[in-house]
């Protein structure tokens, strides 16, 4: 038995049902392999997806590993494979994704040398966006190294991992091959003095507010934050638009606040700040501030090198998020005597009718029709919201037509939204249908139209495999961000109103995906799209994928 089949038996036995691939030649000892066990009918054995793409392959291993809860894994050609991967990897990285690349390489022999598809660094290349890179040195040891890269994957705080491994070795049949012991990935619990001093700071806090990161959603930890919220009396946001991967805190429990917007008004009261299973915020620019300035952080995370890593908290528990919340939730009293939980009552109070007030000026702001030219992606957002309802699946990879969606959007069933926080455009393309993989139920993709046309080759593989996945593409012709920064400069292109290098128009995305045979409309305004979004909600998951391109203008909303 050569090594590439025993590696689909490792595979097997580490739970991978998937395995995402465009191959190569030197992926032939793998081919053979799988067509081998094919014909001996053998079950049991992960099924490799074709992708025509590898960006394709890394998100939908990425979207795959977010919806399952298991390890995601991509099977990449050499060098250009993984080159062609990487912007995706970076996304399942700040995801902190259990994403696991394997890429084959040119035999070892040729590895010295100036071969084709082969690069001295390859390693090098694909190491800032993984936590394990590796190349496997004998054939004896490949196994082994699988085991150890999927091992790794689930190490807390998880990240991606890499391991190349040469054709030669696949082919090879050695007479001993080590078989690895399956384990999974572990957590770890809070140091009791940590959870002390953060109980003692949370019932000192008089204007609390927590922010729910995606590690609330990642750990099934809903429920302990929520008994914390109720016992605490504090309102509770999600994490903004630019830090969302996953949507932690239902929006129809009485302490949800909504969106947090570090320069919101209200934030410069707040007495502690609690971040709750999540990194630090990303900075987009250090002009802007990522947290409101000069407030207390009570900072709960699984990675220990993330508090402090920009704003110095007064408090830290490192651990487990969901064992955090609940030991959290169990140690904080009422402590009515003081006058503390009356306080924070009147500042929960305060807080929600300012989200109130917000999200009513929002809504003034956006009429609920529109047509044709009047027809934008705020509105199209807000008809989106209204019909998909509270928990639908969704995938967010939508530029500028992503946070007008979660301003209005409700959300009442636990991790059934995945986005990115990366800005690897293309990524939602491929996600999306590793999500509908992993689920086996309709997801709904909200894509921009330029993401499309960074990630249409996952239209091929969707509809290959007939999942079960629409993508609603927000198609004004124009990278809108770009647009908006140049606005926001106020340099020359803004005074003359002229933006370089952003039109993108003229690509019919309906007629697109027609010809890789998705059942395609095109719609232009609130009735045509609320019409097509109704008619997908019948839709099962052996109907296959759609797409709805809603064509609207170029009017930018933030």
């Amino acid at each position: 038995m050569t090594a590439a089949a025993r590696l689909l038996e490792t595979l097997a036995e580490w739970g991978i049902g998937h395995v995402f691939c465009c191959p190569g030649t030197s992926e032939i000892p793998v081919l053979d392999a799988i067509a081998e066990a094919e014909a001996q009918r053998r079950s049991g054995l992960p099924e490799f997806v074709l992708t025509t793409h590898e960006a394709i392959s890394v998100s939908m291993a990425d979207g795959y590993a977010r919806a399952s809860g298991r390890i995601g894994v991509a099977y990449l050609h050499t060098n250009v494979g993984v080159a062609n991967g990487l912007a995706h990897l970076y996304a399942a990285q700040v995801a902190r994704s259990s994403v696991a690349i394997l890429a084959g390489v040119k035999g070892s022999a040729t590895l010295p040398h100036r071969a084709l598809t082969t690069s001295p660094r390859l390693l090098e290349t694909a190491a800032p966006y993984v936590g394990h890179a590796w190349q496997n040195l004998r054939a004896e040891d490949l196994l082994d190294d699988v085991a150890r890269a999927l091992w790794r994957t689930t190490v807390v705080p998880e990240q991606p991992a890499i391991l190349t491994i040469p054709q030669d070795h696949l082919a090879a049949d050695p007479e001993a091959l080590s078989v690895p012991v399956v384990r999974r990935g572990v957590r770890q619990g809070p140091d009791a003095e940590a959870v002390r001093r953060a109980i003692a700071l949370l019932l000192a806090a008089r204007r609390p507010v927590v922010v729910a990161g995606s590690d609330v959603a990642r750990r099934g930890a809903e429920a302990p934050l929520e008994r914390l919220a109720e016992r605490l009396g504090a309102p509770v946001f999600v994490e903004s638009r630019r830090d969302l991967e996953r949507w932690a805190f239902r929006t129809d429990h009485p302490s949800y606040a909504g969106l947090f917007e570090p320069g919101a008004p209200l934030m410069a009261e707040c007495d502690l700040l609690v971040l709750a299973g999540m990194p630090t915020p990303l900075e987009f620019s250090a002009e802007v501030a990522a947290l409101p300035a000069g407030v207390p952080i009570l900072h709960l995370s699984e990675d220990p090198a993330e508090p402090g890593r920009r704003y110095i908290p007064v408090g830290a528990v490192v651990g487990d998020t969901a064992a955090i919340l609940g030991e959290l939730a169990e140690g904080v009293i009422e402590d009515c005597a003081a006058g503390a939980l009356d306080a924070r009552r009147d500042w929960l109070a305060r807080v929600r009718q300012d989200g109130k007030d917000r999200r009513s000026r929002w809504f003034a702001g956006v009429p609920a029709d529109a047509e044709h030219d009047e027809f934008s992606a705020a509105v199209a957002m807000r008809n989106v919201a209204d019909v998909v309802g509270g928990d639908r699946l969704l995938v967010l990879d939508g530029v500028t037509s992503t946070l007008p969606l979660l301003r209005f959007l409700q959300r009442t069933r636990a991790d059934s939204l995945f986005s990115t926080a990366s800005g690897s455009l293309g990524w939602g393309m491929g996600a999306a249908a590793g999500v509908a993989m992993a689920r086996r139920e309709r997801v709904l993709a909200i894509v921009g139209d330029g993401v499309v046309q960074f990630g249409v080759p996952a239209l091929w593989t969707a509809v290959r495999y007939r999942l079960p996945v629409t993508y609603l593409v927000v198609n004004n012709g124009r990278y809108q961000a770009v647009v908006a920064g140049l606005s926001k400069s106020k340099g020359a292109a803004s005074a003359r109103g002229q933006y370089p290098l952003t039109d993108i128009s003229g690509v019919d995305i309906s007629t697109l995906a027609r010809a890789f045979g998705v059942a395609a409309t095109t719609v232009d305004g609130s009735a045509g799209l609320r019409a097509a979004l109704g008619d997908d909600l019948a839709l099962g998951p052996a109907d296959g994928p759609r797409l709805i391109e809603a064509r609207v203008n170029d009017q930018l909303w933030q």
